[in-house]
């Protein structure tokens, strides 16, 4: 679990609240301008024994000395939802710590005040992305709950991350775009070369090698350009009530276009009765690509079998073919841009490599979840969940 670790310090300790008086019950709490000290107990101190003779007191000196000395800001509130210490980086995030005090008084974000909610009532760890602690910065927040029944919020900046990944973004679109017209220029030109030269000319099998690379490179252009617009939220997906039967019977039509007159047997079964919320056109493209995978590395003789069948909250569609199989190692790889299992193979085939990662960020797009299995000489299947439609429904209402 993150930060697991400086759990371990919170256990044994408890909050030391000094005695009130008259003089601090008329004072309303104020702003912390200086560090802040995390206020834990320790043992008392007999006068007559050395230092070095307190663990309690080195604990708490080396926490606090942790705890400041991160780059991810720290706050913890107790059972009520009370600010009871912050580190150094909450201060210098907040400008407005007050110990005591309701956390919204300290940070008014929404995401970061259910996190350390749901934490202290559900004593499970959540996580939120909260973006208005300071304007144009991004925070990945974690809450975990702490053993007196408050919780711990972890604050980690993400803004250089998510700005440097916008930036690659931008930049595999920008240069996809570009290089659109000159690969279709250079495609077009060597096919209308091929239509005047004769069979038996030397040139053609040159000819035919220009072709064929411009193709592939116009394919990868296209699928770079679909997977930034899908990571970036730039496309738009048109979510809709759909049945399942549907989806599978445009991904049957897509199969037989795919498999072009080969030896190929698809079996179709639809065991969802629920419909599902979905971009019909944008679950056809992930249908394709996972169909094209098991067309490629199915096998000869393929046999395919595309289903769909009922799970918690949702509608499991899966792909199974009954090839080779994929080691184990790979599967937790397959999603990633450009990863393949066999090179050579893939190259072979005209893949670019892409088509796995463009269908996972749909699929999570639509609030859904991506996944393969696979065992040696058995085949591999791969799965995606769609929300259910009704499961929807009930959650608007309530």
């Amino acid at each position: 679990m993150k930060h697991r670790g400086l759990l371990r310090f919170f256990s044994p300790f408890q909050r030391t609240v000094p005695a009130p008086n008259r003089f601090q019950e008329e004072l309303a709490p104020r702003p912390i301008e200086t560090p802040v000290s995390i206020a834990l107990t320790s043992p008392a101190k007999p006068r007559d024994l050395p230092e070095e003779a307190v663990p309690g007191q080195q604990n708490q000196r080396q926490l606090e000395t942790l705890l400041n000395s991160m780059q991810d800001a720290v706050i913890a509130v107790d059972a009520e939802g009370r600010v009871q210490w912050a580190n150094q980086g909450m201060v210098e995030l907040t400008q407005r710590v007050r110990l005591q005090a309701p956390l919204v008084e300290t940070v008014r974000d929404p995401e970061l005040l259910r996190a350390v909610k749901e934490a202290v009532d559900t004593r499970t760890v959540r996580g939120g992305r909260a973006i208005a602690i300071v304007s144009g910065k991004t925070f990945d927040v974690t809450a975990a709950p702490l053993p007196d029944g408050g919780a711990v919020a972890v604050l980690r900046d993400l803004t250089e991350r998510e700005l440097l990944e916008k930036t690659r973004r931008d930049f595999i679109a920008n240069v996809s775009h570009e290089l659109r017209t000159p690969l279709t220029n250079i495609q077009g030109y060597s096919e209308t070369l091929l239509d005047t030269i004769s069979p038996d000319s030397p040139q053609r099998e040159f000819l035919e090698i220009i072709r064929k690379n411009a193709a592939r490179m116009g394919r990868l252009t296209e699928d770079l350009l679909a997977l930034a617009r899908v990571e970036s939220g730039e496309k738009r997906f048109d979510l809709e009530v759909v049945a399942p039967e549907d989806l599978l019977r445009d991904a049957a039509q897509n199969f037989a276009e795919t498999a072009g007159g080969r030896d190929l047997q698809l079996e179709v079964k639809d065991e969802a009765a629920r419909p599902v919320l979905a971009d019909r056109d944008a679950i056809h493209h992930v249908f394709g690509n996972l169909l094209e995978n098991a067309v490629k590395y199915g096998g000869s003789g393929t046999h395919i079998i595309l289903g769909a069948r009922p799970v918690e909250d949702a509608v499991e569609f899966y792909v199974q073919d009954f090839g080779p199989g994929i080691p184990s190692e790979h599967l937790s790889r397959l999603f990633e841009r450009f990863y393949r299992v066999d090179k050579a193979r893939s190259r072979e085939s005209g893949g670019t490599g892409l088509g796995l990662s463009i269908a996972k960020h749909i699929v999570l797009a639509h609030g859904g979840s991506i996944r393969a299995e696979s065992e040696l000489n058995h085949g591999a299947t791969f799965l995606f969940t769609l929300p259910s439609a009704d499961q929807e429904n009930n959650s608007d209402r309530a």
